[in-house]
C-alpha cells in the first residue's frame, strides 16, 4: 500500500513559502541572491584584472591564480543557478524540477578545469627550463588588489554561510581565493628580494594543484549524483536502524533506495512493515517518520510503501 499523502508535506511547505512571500516579499532569499551576485561580480572583476595583469607582467603565477578564480567563479555561478532553479516549480514533463542542470554544469566545468591545469602545468615546466623574470611590481599591485577584493567578497558572504550549504560552498571558494592571493604576494616578496625566476613557475604549479583538487572534487560529486549514488553521509543501513529504533510500531524496513536529484536534495523510497491496523494510524506513523528523517539526516522527500508482516514462507530477500 503506497502512502497516499507522500507529497502533502512538500505541497504544504511550498504553499506556506509562497504565502510568506506575499507578506514579506522573500527578503531572506533575495538577500542571499544579492550577496551571491556581489561575490560573483567581484570575483569576475578580479579574474579579468589578474588575467590582464599576468600577461602584462609576464607572471605565470598571476595567470594561474586567474585560472583559480575562474574555477571559483564557475562554482559561484553554479550556486546561484541552484538558487534560481530551486524556485522553479516541477512540471508534468520535469517532475523533479531542474536541479540536474546544476549538476551537468558542474561536470562540464570540472572537465574544462582539468584542461586548464594541464595548460598551466605545461607552461610552468617550460618556464623552469627557460626562466623569465616577471615584473614583480605590477604582479604585486594586482595581487594586492585581488586580496582586498577577496576580503570584500568574504565580507559580503559572511554570516549567510552558517545555515546554507550553497553559501557555505561559496564562502569556502572565496577563502581559497584569498589564500591564493596571499601566496602570490609572498612570491612577489621573494622575487623582489632575491630575483629568483623559478619562484613564479613553482608558485603557478602549486596553484594549479589547488585547481586540480577542486576540479576533481567537483567532477566526483557531479558524477556521483548523475549515477544516483547514495549520499556519502547516509546509508540504507543507518536509515533502517534509525526507523526501527525510534519507531517501535515499524517491524521491518527493506527495499531502501537513496539518491540525490540535485546537490544536497536527497530522496528516499522504502518499504515499511507495520502490524495490520487502520489506515489513519499507519499514516500518522509515516508522517512522524518523514519528519524525523527530514530533521536528521536530512531527507528532503520520502516515499514509503506500507506492508503487513508476511508468513516466513512468503518472505523474499530484502534489499
Amino acid at each position: 500500500m503506497s502512502h497516499p499523502h507522500d507529497h502533502q508535506p512538500h505541497e504544504s511547505h511550498d504553499h506556506g513559502s509562497h504565502s510568506h512571500g506575499d507578506i514579506h516579499p522573500e527578503s531572506p532569499e533575495k538577500d542571499r541572491k544579492k550577496r551571491m551576485q556581489w561575490a560573483i561580480g567581484i570575483t569576475g572583476a578580479i579574474l579579468v584584472l589578474e588575467a590582464v595583469g599576468g600577461v602584462m607582467s609576464h607572471s605565470l603565477a598571476l595567470l594561474s591564480d586567474a585560472g583559480h578564480m575562474l574555477t571559483d567563479l564557475a562554482a559561484l555561478l553554479i550556486s546561484l543557478a541552484a538558487m534560481i532553479m530551486a524556485d522553479k516549480p516541477a512540471s508534468s514533463r520535469h517532475t523533479y524540477g531542474w536541479a540536474r542542470l546544476e549538476v551537468l554544469a558542474a561536470l562540464g566545468n570540472s572537465i574544462t578545469f582539468f584542461l586548464l591545469v594541464a595548460g598551466v602545468a605545461w607552461e610552468a615546466i617550460y618556464r623552469l627550463s627557460d626562466p623569465v623574470l616577471p615584473d614583480w611590481k605590477t604582479m604585486g599591485l594586482i595581487a594586492l588588489i585581488g586580496l582586498l577584493a577577496n576580503v570584500l567578497s568574504a565580507w559580503f558572504l559572511h554570516g549567510a554561510e552558517e545555515h546554507d550549504l550553497n553559501m557555505k560552498s561559496a564562502w569556502i571558494h572565496v577563502m581559497g581565493d584569498l589564500a591564493s592571493s596571499v601566496g602570490v604576494l609572498i612570491g612577489v616578496f621573494f622575487i623582489a628580494r632575491t630575483g629568483w625566476t623559478w619562484i613564479d613557475p613553482v608558485l603557478s604549479l602549486v596553484i594549479s594543484g589547488l585547481i586540480a583538487l577542486s576540479a576533481f572534487r567537483l567532477f566526483r560529486r557531479a558524477l556521483r549524483i548523475l549515477l544516483e549514488s547514495a549520499p556519502r553521509n547516509i546509508t540504507p543501513e543507518s536509515l533502517r536502524e534509525v526507523l526501527l529504533k525510534d519507531f517501535p510500531e515499524i517491524k521491518d524496513v527493506h527495499h531502501v533506495h537513496l539518491w540525490e536529484v540535485g546537490s544536497g536534495e536527497v530522496n528516499l523510497t522504502a518499504h515499511l512493515v507495520l502490524e495490520d491496523q487502520p489506515v489513519s494510524q499507519a499514516e500518522a506513523i509515516v508522517l512522524r517518520a518523514e519528519r524525523r528523517l527530514k530533521d536528521h539526516p536530512g531527507i528532503h522527500h520520502a516515499t514509503f510503501q506500507l506492508e503487513t508482516p508476511k508468513p516466513a514462507c512468503l518472505q523474499g530477500p530484502h534489499h
